[in-house]
């Protein structure tokens, strides 16, 4: 079957262009129906679809066939932020078809043309010794992370989606730590020097040189206070680094719910993505039913 918008050839089940994306035309009850019309589209860079180098294998195999690595202190996730939703699919007797689906993925991502979204591929591994490493496909945008994994499982066509957020900047926060920082800065090296020059200047008997000596002796318990909060600061920092390998984690909220509608709408975008791309290489889309949807903080939310 020819695109009508492209011309170029597709299996006769798809029901859009695995190259530009227009709906196929089909006859039903005698009649054709008719292509949308789509504006027309900038020339896309292309994506290589073979798994990253150190992969292990050079086409895409069995669950766990993707090498092993001698060692790794964080886990494989370890630097996208907080777990979000994951959904699986054990596509049954589909297993040859993992190589097919890997590139027709690639290719209908590219076409969406979501802004500011990247792909690539990524070989994550294990935290251990002597562990595996896996090859994922990876799809970001501003905090999000989706991660792809397609493999073989037996006969089966195993397919892994999972999301990852991590937490934007906080403004106040970055301005609370500065502060910080600075009065740090001016206790542990001016203030002594201040305070050993106001005790030998001080006179008893004068209120006016008294009142600039209190002041110093306010300055002094807060600097204490300062200074231990920030050795807890640069302690959770620490901890966030080899746990998560992410130091300013300190720094970060949790999204608002602009950026949640977002990660939600990239969580689809993948997901029908690779349903049309199942479409595309002659797979019946039933075999992947739609997930359940994305929930916030426990609690149930429609978009």
């Amino acid at each position: 079957m020819n695109c009508p918008q492209c011309g170029k050839e597709n299996p006769e089940s798809s029901r859009f262009c695995q190259f530009c994306g227009a709906t196929m035309t089909s006859e039903i009850t005698g009649t054709l129906t008719q292509p949308v019309a789509r504006a027309p589209q900038p020339p896309l860079a292309p994506l290589s679809t073979a798994p990253p180098p150190g992969s292990g294998t050079g086409q895409i195999g069995q669950v766990g066939a993707g090498g092993t690595a001698a060692v790794n202190i964080w886990g494989p996730f370890a630097q996208y932020g907080g777990r979000g939703r994951h959904v699986s699919w054990l596509l049954d007797e589909q297993g040859t078809n993992a190589q097919k689906l890997h590139g027709a993925v690639t290719e209908r991502f590219q076409q969406r043309q979501i802004p500011g979204s990247q792909m690539e591929w990524s070989t994550l591994v294990a935290k251990g010794l002597l562990v595996e490493r896996r090859p994922f496909y990876f799809i970001k945008r501003g905090i999000t992370t989706v991660a792809l994994y397609i493999a073989q499982f037996g006969r089966d066509l195993y397919i892994s989606q999972v999301t990852y957020v991590k937490g934007p900047f906080s403004n106040v926060r970055i301005a609370i730590l500065a502060l910080m920082i600075l009065f740090f800065l001016y206790y542990s090296t001016f203030y002594s020097a201040s305070l050993f020059g106001r005790l030998l200047e001080v006179n008893p008997f004068s209120r006016t040189s008294a009142f600039p000596f209190f002041l110093l002796c306010i300055v002094g318990p807060l600097g204490g206070c300062n200074s231990v909060l920030l050795f807890f600061a640069v302690l959770y920092s620490l901890y966030k680094w080899v746990t998560e390998r992410d130091f300013l984690a300190i720094l970060r909220t949790p999204p608002n719910e602009f950026q949640q509608d977002d990660t939600i709408a990239l969580e689809k975008a993948v997901e029908e993505t690779v349903r049309q791309a199942l479409d595309t290489i002659g797979i019946d889309t039933a075999l992947m039913p739609p997930a359940a949807e994305q929930s916030f903080g426990g609690r149930r939310r429609l978009i």
